[in-house]
């Protein structure tokens, strides 16, 4: 097993950590972190949006690719996720309302800091992150130069149901108590998501090994399963954005990534999307699981070396 060093605080990464408020006493953990030595009025800006479950530690290796290259990048933990405020008591559970909150979230973040507030910015994003990235591109094309979209949730995975009965039973589901409750099958953190082997994620152990010492090391970090409710926003979010003539709005420049083993979200749904999005390229990696970020090396260089590809391709001054 490969070792990798990656700086496990936002304040060893040479990054900060501010606090951002939102309506109802929800507090959001936002961090900055730019480029050494980069002192510059107008600084190269980038937005990395993270998915399901994650937070800003267990990215700071990319968020480094990415200072590395010369981008300011502003990152955050989701309302729910991470060490922003949690909405409901069992912090293990995932949920939220409606997708439509975390997008005035975002919104609200980047209101909170300079060049971000009013200028133009690249965004990279994996999964749900992905999924609220392409949302906002196409309510805000002005704002974003370009956009990395890995994974993105515009289908779900092997859910044995049919799409349409999955939605109809999670709909009703959410009219009772249950929508506060795991989803069928759903528990908090466990031993079992601490085993590498068979794991949905990545092919690598020592990246593997490091969000689960992570979370070990503070336990608030730590998302499970989701609720109903969270369920519910999701498939209502992917049935808006893939409804008729809404991809066919972006106008940003986009690359989509696509893991060939990925069991979480649909690639055949993301396909589907590329082709009808106006301006969007594609980039298939037959040996990845979800997590490209967090995949073996030769993965994580191809993935790399495509989006160094595609920033040349679509050239920016933010």
């Amino acid at each position: 097993m490969t070792h990798i060093s990656v700086p496990e605080t936002v304040e060893a990464a040479g990054g900060s950590v501010t606090l951002i408020e939102r309506p109802g006493g929800i507090r959001l953990r936002v961090a900055r972190l730019d480029p050494d030595g980069i002192a510059s009025s107008e600084p190269r800006l980038c937005v990395f949006l993270s998915g399901y479950t994650e937070f800003i530690e267990k990215n700071l290796e990319s968020v480094g690719e990415l200072t590395a290259r010369g981008f300011s990048v502003l990152t955050l933990d989701w309302r729910g996720q991470g060490l922003s405020d949690r909405l409901l008591a069992d912090r293990h559970k995932g949920h939220i309302d409606r997708m439509e909150t975390h997008l005035g979230d975002l919104q609200a973040v980047l209101d909170g800091f300079a060049g971000f507030r009013d200028g133009t910015f690249t965004i990279v994003a994996h999964s749900m992150g992905a999924h609220l990235a392409l949302r906002y591109c196409i309510d805000r094309p002005e704002r974003v130069n370009r956009a990395v979209l890995i994974a993105p949730m515009l289908g779900v995975g092997r859910t044995g149901l049919p799409n349409w009965l999955a939605r109809w039973l999670v709909e009703g589901l959410c009219l009772t108590p249950l929508a506060k409750s795991y989803i069928f099958g759903g528990a908090g953190y466990g031993p079992r998501r601490q085993k590498f082997e068979g794991n949905l994620l990545t092919h690598d152990q020592a990246r593997f090994e490091r969000l689960h010492r992570l979370m070990t090391q503070d336990p608030d970090l730590v998302l499970a399963d989701p609720t109903f409710s969270w369920v519910r926003s999701a498939l209502r979010s992917i049935e808006a954005v893939m409804a008729p003539a809404v991809l066919e709005r972006a106008r940003t420049p986009l690359l989509l990534a696509v893991a060939g083993q990925d069991t979480i979200v649909s690639n055949a749904a993301i396909e589907a999307a590329a082709l009808r999005l106006p301006d969007a390229q594609i980039l298939r990696l037959a040996d990845a699981k979800h997590e490209i970020l967090g995949e073996l090396e030769p993965v994580r260089r191809a993935f790399w070396n495509a989006v160094d590809a595609f920033l040349d391709t679509v050239p920016t001054n933010s």
